[in-house]
């Protein structure tokens, strides 16, 4: 799908509708955004006509609520922060800008992006387009619904353990996770300095390549020949369909024959890597890193925090000096042995192994934490073993699941290249 060409009628026609539409329907568009930037569209719209060329000129872009966007508050989805108006941009939304690519709004978020499911007591939690009642997913969740109904065509998110993939998967649109440092975090609100990415979910894969192309760091990417032998899609046989549910086994299980009739190599093989990551406690990351982030608030207005969110954070209370550190030498170890097994092979995996749970249900403590888990379980790893990833929507009986790429450090490009192959596959 090529990029629509820039009409600046059209573009300020588009901007306006959509406000309107916004304004005139709040029970369809509740939640999705913390705040929109309609105080300077005008000189946005102004600047954009000036541009040349821009890869992005033309898109509306919603920007989850981490990122520092010039002459507003960044707010994380919080109530304790207390920001100030930002002086600048964030760095990658500087080159969105640059670009010709028009913000539109802060979108709305899990607070602290400390969640895979969405949902924020702070601002409300917008309700998945898709499936009645359910949740959107997380912690993207205002980018992902901005997504699906249309309201824009790129949306920026923060991925710490499939933040734009799990939504993404959840309301049938596509999410793409880069590696860490591709794509600049400077003047992004941390969660967990180990885990997080800059990704962007979009409906297809040639958007999110324009996006991803705007924000990259030139020098700090693999250069990969794009025409070298056609990549093995490995499916791992121990790890990735705990807890699945049988419609989605059944989805995936299409998705695949479609992939191996249309010329995919497919191999279903033993991981030997992911035996041991298995075992690795994974959590300790963002709970000992997002509670030294914001330490002071944790101790003085944990009143002001979603109790979710401080029950993560309590987590850190438990863990040891030493066993930090040795979490972060066995992820070493871990990420060379598992670049060395896939090389330039992709692993193909279900995004996530569950349908979008209900709003109502995840307001048991316990059923939270359970589906929590396992929405995060597949798309972590990406973050864990600081790959690429992205997740495809695939429908069967109108009901999408995400499919999901998982590729090595810095082999983004090759992963954007057969992803396009393979949505062109799926959505025959």
């Amino acid at each position: 799908m090529k990029k629509k060409e820039f009409n600046p009628e059209i573009l300020i026609d588009n901007v306006f509708s959509i406000l309107t539409k916004i304004k005139s329907n709040p029970e369809k568009f509740e939640n999705i955004f913390t705040e929109l930037f309609e105080e300077d569209f005008q000189l946005q719209l102004n600047e954009i006509n000036q541009l040349k060329n821009g890869l992005l000129k033309g898109l509306i872009i919603s920007v989850k609520d981490l990122f520092d966007v010039k002459g507003y508050k960044t707010r994380g989805g919080s109530k304790f922060l207390n920001p100030e108006i930002c002086l600048k941009d964030a760095e990658c939304i500087s080159l969105i800008r640059t670009a010709g690519g028009l913000l539109i709004g802060h979108t709305n978020m899990t607070e602290l992006a400390y969640s895979g499911l969405g949902i924020n007591p702070h601002y409300g939690t917008p309700l998945n387009p898709i499936y009645k009642g359910a949740i959107p997913g997380g912690s993207t969740s205002g980018g992902a619904v901005s997504i699906s109904l249309d309201i824009s065509d790129i949306t920026i998110g923060t991925d710490t353990g499939g933040s734009t993939r799990i939504p993404a998967a959840f309301t049938g649109i596509t999410g793409f996770k880069p590696t860490q440092d591709v794509i600049s975090r400077k003047g992004v609100l941390v969660l967990s300095s180990s885990l997080d990415s800059v990704g962007l979910m979009a409906k297809n894969v040639e958007l999110c390549r324009l996006g991803y192309e705007v924000m990259k760091n030139k020098t700090n990417i693999k250069k990969t020949n794009l025409y070298d032998k056609e990549a093995d899609l490995i499916i791992p046989t121990n790890f990735g369909f705990e807890d699945i549910e049988p419609q989605i086994k059944s989805s995936f299980e299409t998705a695949k024959q479609k992939l191996v009739e249309n010329g995919f190599n497919i191999v279903e093989t033993h991981v030997p890597a992911l035996d041991l990551y298995k075992k690795v406690p994974l959590w300790q990351f963002a709970a000992v890193e997002s509670q030294t982030e914001y330490f002071e608030a944790y101790n003085d207005k944990k009143h002001l925090m979603d109790p979710n969110i401080l029950r993560r954070m309590d987590r850190a209370n438990d863990v040891l000096a030493v066993e930090y550190n040795l979490l972060l030498n066995i992820r070493k170890k871990l990420i060379k042995e598992f670049n060395n097994f896939l090389k330039n092979n992709f692993l193909l995996l279900p995004t996530v192994t569950i349908y979008p749970p209900l709003l109502e249900d995840c307001k048991n403590e316990p059923y939270y934490d359970e589906v929590n888990l396992i929405s995060l379980r597949n798309t972590t790893l990406a973050n864990y073993m600081n790959g690429c990833s992205i997740s495809l929507p695939y429908s069967k009986d109108d009901k999408p699941i995400g499919v999901m790429l998982n590729g090595t450090t810095k082999n983004d490009e090759k992963l954007l290249s057969i992803s396009a192959k393979v949505e062109t596959v799926l959505s025959k």
